[in-house]
């Protein structure tokens, strides 16, 4: 239908995108489109007054709409807010400090996304308009576009008695309460810290302190090293003091097409010396073992602080805004128009049926007649593209790996929370397995690196560590036989004559 001659634009210069009607990436139903908002990096401002205004204190009051992001959402609001104007409020100045009464929806930027729902309240004590966040809501779906597009659902119904409902692809709803479950409260508490209480400076909140009487043992040596040369390490009768650690490639020859006229004087390439490996080369050292005199940096012990008076708290006093009200739900603002006010970097992120209504019986059937139909053929092409990209990778363990690898990081995008708190978890048990101490009195802080060209533990065998040396060495200097490494070897150009 003509959907602009239904919706304004908003005139403010801000913003810059221009929502256009488009289709849906899969046609589940025929000719069916959207509003999307097709450019990246602008910001969006799109309303539609409503045929006549919702009072929100009657309830129920149901409102459902859908979300399909074609490109994903790595950075953008796709949620809608529901404005608290009149019939004379003049659309074409719609901006972001229009009142509103709820806003709903998704919000995403980088790893951080959530669905919002934030309702306005008016303080009758201070007479402010307050936001309200919800807190423990629904988590926010999946917003990749691999392998196919999926559109989301988005419900929320208010129930009176302080009751709502969040409901998200027609999956288990989330029922909450408007008194339990937003930041900040939306009766206020009773009583506030004293802004005009200062903490005592002499007020002592430390519960532990050093013992004063602890004195460092005379035979705590700070500077003893955490390794020392093992003492009974003997050098190889047959270790090589003098051979290099790398020597001329005995098979190499020189290339007939090489001219010493053009290229310099030819030399066979370096390669590791055999010797060097059976037992070892190179200035011997012995391998480092812990030193048994190690102690570390002496810590005197913690012992109770006398002095300590517990957590400093501010005084209450009684809060000047704080008011009593057990139906708030009742006192919420009426609503006149519905609005898109949004920033984005993403393209393609496309609205559609939007719906308001008194019965969330009522929400349900036309979602089924929509989205239902939509989202029964979008699963679907999304099982068939799973299962042929399978089938194409099956005989490549490389395509295999890169399949598993995105499907992982599609899984990290999609609950960056989850996966942040398991690593960091998992993170801290090892560094409690690997490095908390034993106990206070041992004194031992983490042991510094080994020094270079130490073997690797106390039962290794000074020569594999010289051999170990040795070999990377070599390694590092033998690249090929090829004519243009060849000529990287030598060492008398004839330029440089």
């Amino acid at each position: 239908g003509d959907w602009a001659s239904r919706w304004t634009k908003s005139l403010k210069e801000v913003y810059s995108g221009d929502f256009e009607h488009a289709p849906y990436a899969i046609e589940a139903i025929p000719g069916d489109v959207g509003l999307s908002m097709p450019t990246k990096a602008r910001r969006y401002g799109l309303s539609r007054a409503l045929d006549s205004p919702a009072a929100l204190s009657e309830q129920p009051l149901v409102m459902q709409y859908e979300v399909s992001l074609k490109n994903g959402l790595e950075c953008g609001g796709a949620y809608v807010k529901l404005l608290n104007v009149d019939a004379s409020f003049d659309l074409s100045q719609f901006e972001e400090p229009t009142p509103y009464s709820i806003m709903f929806g998704p919000d995403k930027c980088g790893g951080t996304g959530k669905v919002h729902f934030i309702f306005k309240f008016k303080n009758p004590v201070s007479g402010k308009w307050v936001e309200h966040h919800l807190t423990g809501g629904p988590a926010l779906p999946p917003t990749s576009s691999h392998p196919t597009v999926l559109t989301h659902l988005y419900r929320f119904a208010l129930l009176g008695d302080n009751k709502l409902r969040v409901t998200i692809d027609d999956a288990e709803p989330v029922d909450l309460s408007l008194l339990e479950h937003f930041e900040p409260p939306v009766i206020p508490p009773k009583e506030i810290d004293d802004p005009t209480d200062v903490k005592p400076e002499d007020w002592v909140d430390e519960p532990m302190m050093d013992d004063p009487d602890a004195r460092k043992p005379d035979d705590w040596d700070e500077d003893a090293p955490f390794q020392i040369p093992d003492p009974d390490a003997v050098k190889p009768a047959d270790w090589h003091d003098d051979e290099p650690f790398e020597i001329p490639d005995p098979q190499a020859s020189m290339p007939t097409d090489w001219d010493e006229e053009e290229d310099g004087e030819w030399e066979a390439p370096l390669v590791a010396n055999p010797k060097c490996s059976n037992p070892g080369c190179g200035e011997w050292r012995a391998p480092m073992v812990s030193n048994p005199e190690y102690k570390g940096k002496w810590y005197p012990p913690r012992v109770e602080n006398p002095a300590y008076k517990g957590e400093w708290k501010a005084r209450q006093i009684p809060n000047p805004e704080h008011f009593e009200d057990a139906a708030p739900w009742k006192s919420l603002a009426p609503i006149g128009a519905v609005g898109f006010e949004l920033w984005t970097m993403d393209d393609g992120v496309l609205f559609d049926n939007v719906l308001i209504t008194r019965s969330e019986e009522e929400a349900k059937e036309f979602a089924a007649k929509t989205w239902g139909v939509r989202h029964a053929a979008e699963t679907a092409a999304r099982d068939t593209a799973m299962k042929a990209e399978e089938a194409a990778a099956a005989g490549d363990w490389k395509e295999r790996a890169v399949r598993a690898l995105n499907r992982a990081l599609d899984f990290v995008a999609d609950n960056p929370v989850p996966v942040a708190i398991t690593i960091a978890a998992g993170f801290a048990a090892l560094l409690l397995l690997c490095c908390w101490p034993s106990g206070r009195a041992e004194q031992l802080p983490t042991p510094p690196p080994a020094p270079s060209g130490a073997a690797a533990s106390a039962g290794e065998a000074a020569p594999g560590a010289q051999a170990g040396a040795s070999s990377s060495t070599a390694a590092a200097g033998s690249d090929g036989v090829d004519k243009a490494e060849k000529r990287a070897t030598r060492r008398t150009p004839k330029a440089a004559d």
